[in-house]
């Protein structure tokens, strides 16, 4: 099925009528802009897309701004530097909502609201027409015919969620390699958290009831299941089967047990919900989500935009449609605080990908009012949360600058460190933190290109020199950077900032505390122009963000020097096998596990790995049993 969005794009891209009057919005003609639903495209000076809208008659929505009829103050702002004015005509107000959400992802403008969420979704995946199929947490959703619970606000949750359905229904934990292959239970069979279908200690049908129950258990209709599990104990003990009672006695038990617990948080009816909330005071916006399924509310998320310049009925609009083109499910009912313009709209959008019924509604009152005003009371409590955190943030900050002497706040602070094993895959990282916060996506990891062996200086020299040849190019030097490392490593981040003409950026480098026999010693900053290191309070914050910076860099470095060399250990291993590529190796390492199992496998087992016929399985055991 194609891309509705894509749809939209290649019906509207024939009927879009550019408008760009020169430099003067005063000449702007208004007759040529049809009274049709469509987007407009704002554009400044320099030709960049500042912002995106939508509007069911776009010369009346136009006209409204051009002629100061709309007296908000974030169009006055905008309007202030909008320079030429486009628009794409659509057929119908719901292509025009699913092109303005296409267009703010092409163009990410400026002063519109854009989903920035570096958080993957957590939940649940069961397939039921699987080979006794077991749960698992996952990250990404598939269109692959499974079942998918959540999204869950935590991991710890999630795991927790699964350990107890574990002790009560005992599914199998163990991937479909170990399925296949044991011969005898495993300790989970003992502790009686698994009915061991891998040595045919359950029948088929007995497992897949046992699944269904765990369906039931994770879709919220536990009342259904304790009914009819109800009924099954009835049956057992009228057919004399006492046993069978027995077990489907304390596994009932054991639900009423758990269940019990949870529903002090469930709300009438079992309909999968989300509700939104939304708190802001001045250009600072939070958005709370919270998660109903099955009538319980299993977390919530929380959103933060700041110096927003439209009106939070616009920004929920644009929220709420970028935010399910991304969610891992799309529930039967989404609550909102206050009613938009276009919401029956973007209930057929849900619908129709969901593919099934959803509703957006504003409830005015009785208990769905009151799901969205805990929605709205958490979306404050999040919003003056983040501001406490962010003002503590800034105070370390400040502290920062007045112990190591900066000349200016250090906001964005970039740190390096170098990774190598006797100069094997020497490779370097960055990490970047804002406002005191680690900013992932501009974390950066570097190969070595001009040095050989083991050289940490030259190393550093060389991505201190990639780094900041590039971001004087792009105007974008951060207000400090931190080099793990003493005095030496400092020095040479000197010479590199000298040789650019940047020798004014602020720097330092942070030594590693050790430990000796007399005890651990201090964590050391060196600073330019100083023959010993600072000394901080050990216990500060100072000193905590800084090794916190630092310990991230080591970490990301060091995870990527790993991974170069576990590829290079598989090419050199068995890639070299005549045949065998890169694909063909990872099949042999998915399916058997190691290159030890692989080794001491015979024909017939590689013969069994997909991709593998007798004669290459024979060529392998050649090459690695040197036969």
């Amino acid at each position: 099925m194609q891309d509705p969005v894509e749809m939209v794009q290649k019906r509207v891209s024939l009927e879009a009528v550019p408008l760009k009057e020169g430099s003067e919005l005063s000449g702007f003609d208004l007759g040529r802009v049809p009274r049709d639903p469509g987007c407009y495209i704002m554009q400044d000076k320099r030709e960049k897309v500042i912002y995106v809208g939508k509007a069911k008659d776009l010369r009346a929505r136009l006209r409204s701004y051009l002629n100061a009829s709309d007296t908000r103050y974030s169009v006055k702002f905008l309007m202030r530097r909008v320079q030429t004015i486009d628009f794409l005509v659509t057929t119908n107000e719901k292509e025009a909502l699913l092109l303005e959400n296409s267009l703010i992802k092409q163009y990410k403008p400026r002063y519109n609201v854009q989903l920035k969420d570096d958080k993957n979704y957590i939940s649940l995946r069961l397939d039921p027409k699987g080979v006794f199929p077991r749960i698992t947490v996952v990250r990404k959703h598939r269109r692959d015919g499974a079942r998918y619970f959540g999204p869950y606000h935590s991991s710890k949750a999630v795991r927790l969620t699964l350990k107890q359905i574990q002790r009560i229904f005992p599914l199998r934990t163990c991937s479909d390699h170990v399925l296949h292959n044991r011969n005898r239970p495993c300790l989970y069979h003992q502790m009686k958290q698994c009915c061991a279908p891998c040595v045919d200690l359950v029948t088929k049908e007995n497992y897949e009831a046992l699944v269904q129950q765990v369906i039931y258990v994770l879709d919220g209709r536990t009342r259904e299941l304790e009914q009819m599990m109800l009924q099954q104990i009835d049956a057992h003990a009228t057919a004399l089967e006492f046993e069978q009672a027995a077990v489907l006695r304390d596994r009932l038990y054991a639900l009423r047990s758990m269940m019990e617990r949870q529903r002090t948080v469930e709300v009438a009816g079992s309909l999968d919900r989300d509700v939104f909330g939304i708190f802001g005071e001045g250009r600072f916006t939070a958005i709370q989500i919270l998660f109903y399924r099955g009538g319980k509310m299993l977390g919530g998320r929380s959103y933060f935009y700041e110096r927003t310049e439209v009106p939070r009925e616009e920004l929920l609009s644009s929220f709420l449609l970028q935010y399910y083109s991304t969610a891992p499910v799309v529930p039967g009912e989404v609550l909102i605080p206050f009613a938009l313009e276009e919401v029956d709209i973007m209930g057929e959008v849900l619908t129709e990908q969901r593919e099934a019924r959803v509703q957006v509604l504003c409830p005015q009152r009785g208990e769905k009012l009151a799901l969205v005003d805990l929605a709205n009371r958490n979306a404050e409590r999040s919003f003056q949360e983040k501001r406490l955190k962010e003002k503590a943030n800034v105070d370390v900050l400040e502290q920062m600058q007045k112990a190591l002497q900066l000349t200016r706040l250090p906001h964005r602070i970039e740190c390096f460190d170098i990774s190598t094993m006797q100069g094997d895959k020497t490779v370097a990282s960055m990490v970047v933190f804002e406002g005191g916060e680690a900013a992932k996506k501009r974390y950066r990891k570097y190969s070595m290109k001009t040095v050989d062996g083991q050289d940490d200086f030259a190393s550093m020299r060389e991505v201190l020199m990639r780094r900041y040849t590039r971001a004087i190019a792009e105007d974008d030097l951060p207000d400090f950077v931190l080099i793990d490392g003493g005095k030496g490593q400092l020095n040479v981040a000197s010479a590199v900032f000298k040789d650019l003409g940047i020798e004014d950026l602020p720097r330092a480098g942070i030594a590693k505390a050790r430990t000796k026999e007399e005890g651990r010693t201090a964590e050391r900053f060196f600073v330019p122009g100083r023959m010993n290191p600072i000394l901080l309070k050990q216990n500060g914050a100072v000193v905590k963000l800084m090794a916190q910076i630092r310990d991230e860099a080591h970490r990301f470095a060091i995870t990527y020097h790993r991974k170069l060399r576990n590829k290079s250990t598989l090419s050199t291993t068995l890639t070299d096998i005549p045949g065998v590529g890169p694909k063909r190796a990872r099949a042999l390492l998915k399916t058997l596990g190691s290159i030890a199992r692989i080794k001491e496998s015979d024909v017939a087992a590689i013969t069994g790995v997909p991709g593998f016929n007798e004669q290459l399985a024979r060529a392998v055991v050649s090459h690695l049993q040197g036969g």
